[in-house]
């Protein structure tokens, strides 16, 4: 047994390191990535695979260290190797492929949080071993303790944090300026502007992983003053419109109007497809008088995979999938990955289009049009309450607008490069809705079949058609670069010097979307409703998107004119970070902002 008494204390010294390595990966919002290691997103799970990594990490140095002493500054190098180790092992290759991602081997040092968080489990590891194995100082255990309090001390900063705002950090257009109108604000999407001037912004509640706050309503006066309104919605609140004494939100499954003056509330619609990737979004009254809406899909490409699971909603909704918006004949084409939803690491699974998790499908298969339908514009007529779906192949309809002659337009997001059918290079998309029309998903990216090379991801992934005969695709009005994240957009009135569309650019999620060379700004866009060119109207000056310090734009997602054009307000969402797996969104940092001419 004292032979082997090395490898014990090993793995106990690697177990402590695990501590400190938790602390910043909870406060990075990576622990619960971790756990889909073990079958479920969370935090709970995500520890006990860090301390299985941790007790790993300790037994790999101390079989490799053994009872050789180590000078201080030999140990804490031999701690940082092993670290680092670990960090490119784990986060950047293991992890990622096995959750239906690239490896992380492109600008690895975005990553740079998880790297701290293995770098102190291996520096603290390689300390307490050379304690517990050798006569070795007391000084050394101390070190250690204080490393661990350090990451402690560090884990609240890294949930929350003050964010700064500066309108001299914006490049804008000459006779304009900017001003910050209210900040502070958790997660917020939409934002509506009554005829007398009241803002009203939704809280969506949601951020992408486990991450939920309250969503809610609130008012801000012209002065900045900020007042709750309503509150225990679904998040995330996508859209809000308002009519006649009423605000009608889209929050997730649901469709529903509030009274501003009695507080009273009818769901308009609920059952919306709306548990996977992307929900309902935008709101707007059409010419018509009746009320539409954007429907995003459950997938990324039609299939569930174990990306899902990153998304967290393929574990706790298994039956969930992508529900047709027409009367569909399948190709048979089916996927197989890693089983994620067993602890065996072995497990794998095959899944077909618009199909749960582990369901095949069959070769000239037939499907039913749903109403409501994944990935789709819909129309609700206020006074028969019937639902119907007015364009449809939409992967993710976030942002609805319409022009002075009453023409709508949407903005459609496109396809990343993860999970079972990755697409890589794929563009972003403005277009103009046509009754009727379909723009392409699950098999073509604009008028491209998703079969074209250049949309081949490094993984070899099939691409291959998931419907036979599909409709003609109706091509999209702009094409915007990959990832550029077009959210909502809002049609310029006559008032407003500069003309146009303009649209809310979030930008790049990578490493979740797609590794790509150059950040994508975030800002505001405009785009010529004729041709479909566009050009940026305001974005930062320096950096494409600001963090928790620096005064600019950290992540644009909504914007909405005065009714008489007098001035643009622009809805900063807040400071996202993506330094791993999964987005770590940081609450009390969104920001609305408003552009007015100078003149």
């Amino acid at each position: 047994m004292k032979r082997y008494l090395y490898l014990l204390q090993g793995i106990l010294a690697g177990l402590i390191g695990a501590l400190a390595g938790s602390l910043i990966l909870w406060g990075a919002w990576q622990l619960p990535v971790l756990g889909l290691l073990l079958t479920k997103a969370g935090l709970v799970h995500g520890f006990f695979v860090l301390l299985i990594i941790g007790a790993l990490g300790g037994l790999l140095y101390s079989a490799i260290v053994g009872r050789r002493p180590l000078r201080l500054y030999a140990a804490v190098l031999a701690g940082a190797i092993l670290g680092f180790l670990l960090w490119a092992a784990g986060p950047l290759l293991l992890v990622p492929v096995l959750l239906g991602f690239p490896p992380l081997t492109a600008g690895p040092l975005d990553n740079w949080m998880p790297l701290l968080a293995f770098t102190l489990h291996g520096i603290i590891t390689a300390l307490l071993y050379s304690r517990f194995s050798g006569v070795q100082s007391p000084a050394r255990t101390r070190y250690a303790a204080a490393l661990l309090l350090a990451a402690g001390v560090l884990t609240p900063f890294l949930l929350r944090a003050a964010v700064s705002t500066s309108p001299g950090a914006l490049k804008i257009p000459p006779g304009y300026k900017a001003e910050v109108v209210a900040k502070g604000l958790t997660f917020p999407t939409s934002l509506a502007i009554a005829p007398a001037g009241e803002i009203y912004v939704a809280e969506s509640g949601y951020a992408y992983g486990p991450k939920e706050t309250e969503a809610r309503v609130l008012r801000i006066s012209p002065a900045g003053s900020v007042e709750e309104v309503a509150n225990g919605f679904n998040g995330p609140i996508n859209g809000i419109a308002l009519k006649e004494g009423s605000l009608f939100l889209s929050h997730r499954g649901k469709i529903t109007a509030l009274d501003l003056e009695s507080d009273e509330r009818e769901d308009l619609v609920s059952g919306l497809p709306s548990l996977g990737d992307h929900q309902n979004n935008d709101l707007l009254f059409g010419p018509d008088g009746a009320l539409y809406f954007g429907q995003g899909t459950a997938t990324n490409a039609g299939v569930v995979g174990p990306d899902n699971f990153v998304y967290d909603w393929a574990e706790r909704y298994p039956r969930f999938h992508d529900f047709p918006s027409r009367n569909f004949t399948l190709t048979g084409e089916n996927y197989e990955a890693l089983d994620l939803s067993t602890a065996e690491p072995a497990d794998k699974k095959s899944t077909g289009a618009f199909a749960p998790y582990g369901m095949i499908r069959s070769r000239g298969e037939r499907l039913q049009a749903t109403v409501p339908a994944s990935g789709a514009v819909h129309r609700l007529d206020l006074k028969s309450k019937k639902l119907t779906v007015y364009a449809d192949g939409l992967r993710n309809p976030y942002g609805l607008a319409m022009d002075g002659g009453g023409k709508l337009y949407a903005t459609n997001l496109g396809y990343d490069d993860r999970g079972v059918r990755a697409v890589k290079h794929s563009p972003d998309w403005v277009v103009k809705l046509k009754p009727g029309a379909w723009y392409g998903w699950p098999d073509f990216a604009g008028g491209l079949p998703l079969t074209e090379p250049l949309f081949a991801s490094e993984r070899g992934m099939n691409r291959r058609p998931l419907i036979v005969d599909p409709p003609p695709v109706e091509p999209p009005l702009a094409t915007l670069p990959p990832h550029y994240s077009p959210m909502k957009l809002a049609y310029a009135p006559e008032r407003f010097p500069d003309k146009g569309l303009f649209v809310a650019v979030f930008g790049d999620a990578q490493p979740l979307t797609e590794n790509l060379k150059d950040l994508v700004p975030t800002g505001v866009i405009s785009i010529d409703p004729q041709t479909g060119k566009y050009s940026w109207f305001v974005k930062n000056r320096e950096k494409p998107r600001f963090g928790r310090s620096g005064g600019g734009f950290k992540r644009i997602i909504d914007l909405e004119f005065e009714p008489d054009g007098g001035a643009l307000y622009v809805l900063d969402f807040g400071v996202v970070e993506f330094t791993g797996m999964a987005p770590n969104a940081i609450p009390k940092s969104g920001v609305l902002w408003k552009i007015s001419p100078t003149g």
